[in-house]
């Protein structure tokens, strides 16, 4: 019930009481005191002139009510329609979780049509159907959710439907709270967004058949060159043009050339658990440092390796050094003569230590350095294009992560993060 109605109860019932209370009430005052017949006169006009101008008022203050009233029940009328004509589910529910309103929408939604809903709660209004039984009662615990978060949630709410297909929403609950913290009303806002969720799969879906192309396409490519000089080679043999014992080495180079592409290919498609052991980083650094350093001696060039403090980390170390390995060989292969290898491992913040690889290399440029580590993706003429590929997976097996950058004709630096000991991730 709200105050206007409230007025024009009362007001009427006052009215009703108060006018003969006041007509008599004068009257008994004219005729006690004793007074001249022109001043009964003159206080008999002016209490019905007192009269006639309350009355007036209080019509005046009825048709301003009346007006207010109207209004407001145009605007609860064009409000309503709003709501019901709107494309999206909306409902409002009372501090109690009873129902207050719900629109046309919701209504055919949940199949509730023409069921008098005012005042029922959900577990009330599951009773009326049984085929959404279960999604009004699973709305209590939504609700439920939603009041003790505080504030504006958001879900998302799958409908069933009686076709066997279902619908999803985007569903937002407004919490409403008087001003001491009590509930007031919830708001519940719920559009549909089936076709966006399907537009989304077959997005994906369309990506993957996209990446399963190129991915199909670089193994064919690599796999096809070793086998297109083994089948020569053998064919040759054949026509007893070549003696196949002679080149029995170089066969056996181009089948270990398929077999480790097939190797890191399956390390990249279905990668297995690793042991993670407690390792000195610095280390697995410096034993793959030491692997190089006859390589590094021939060409004249520089590694040079900053260690000052001892750090920890949970890893497995062969494939840490798999991934070392890789950086360094990329990085002796990117500079001619003379050159300069810098590694540093340090402390990047309170969770990660750093082990940064710099080289003054041929560099690369920014084209080229943001496809690093797609599959199949490499600027050596005899490159597979899968050792980065690899070593970005390695590395967030570890949780950690690699960043790259580099300039041409300047060189190229990679750090290499990996938790601390310690770390709270």
């Amino acid at each position: 019930m709200n105050k206007n109605t409230d007025f024009f109860r009362i007001v009427p019932f006052l009215y009703v009481i108060i006018g003969p209370v006041w007509i008599i009430g004068t009257d008994y005052f004219l005729a006690v005191f004793n007074l001249s017949d022109e001043q009964i006169l003159f206080l008999d006009t002016f209490k019905g002139f007192l009269f006639v101008v309350l009355t007036a008022i209080l019509l005046f203050v009825l048709i301003n009510k009346l007006r207010d009233s109207k209004q407001i029940e145009e605007e609860k009328e064009k409000l309503s329609f709003l709501i019901d004509t709107m494309p999206d589910f909306v409902s409002f529910k009372d501090g109690e979780g009873k129902w207050l309103q719900i629109n046309k929408f919701g209504a055919q939604l949940f199949e509730l049509e023409g069921i008098d809903y005012k005042g029922k709660t959900d577990k009330e209004m599951a009773e009326y159907t049984d085929f959404y039984h279960d999604a009004l009662i699973y709305c209590i615990e939504t609700d439920e959710e939603a009041w003790k978060v505080g504030k504006v949630s958001r879900c998302e709410e799958i409908i069933p439907l009686r076709n066997g297909s279902n619908k999803i929403f985007d569903a937002f609950k407004v919490p409403i709270f008087n001003n001491d913290g009590s509930r007031k009303g919830l708001v519940v806002i719920g559009r549909e967004i089936t076709a966006l969720k399907e537009t989304e799969r077959k997005l994906i879906q369309s990506e993957k058949m996209s990446a399963l192309g190129e991915l199909s396409a670089g193994i064919a490519h690599e796999i096809r060159n070793p086998l297109a000089i083994i089948k020569g080679y053998l064919q040759m043999g054949q026509e007893k043009t070549i003696k196949l014992d002679d080149h029995i080495n170089m066969l056996v180079t181009e089948i270990d050339r398929i077999n480790s592409i097939v190797n890191e290919l399956l390390m990249i498609a279905k990668p297995t658990d690793i042991l993670l052991e407690n390792n000195d980083i610095n280390k697995i650094v410096r034993d793959v440092v030491q692997l190089f350093s006859i390589e590094a001696s021939k060409q004249q060039t520089k590694i040079y390796v900053n260690d000052l403090d001892q750090f920890n980390t949970y890893c497995n170390e062969s494939k840490l050094k798999q991934v070392f390995i890789n950086i360094l060989k990329n990085a002796l292969e990117a500079i001619t003569t003379n050159g300069e290898i810098n590694i540093s491992i340090y402390e990047k913040d309170e969770n990660y230590i750093g082990i940064k690889i710099e080289d003054n290399g041929c560099g690369m440029e920014e084209s080229h350095l943001q496809h690093i580590g797609d599959p199949f993706y490499s600027l050596k003429e005899k490159g597979i294009g899968l050792g980065m590929t690899v070593s970005h997976s390695i590395i967030e097996a570890h949780k950690g992560s690699i960043q790259i950058t580099s300039q041409v004709n300047i060189g190229t630096s990679i750090e290499v993060l990996l938790p601390k000991l310690n770390a709270s991730l």
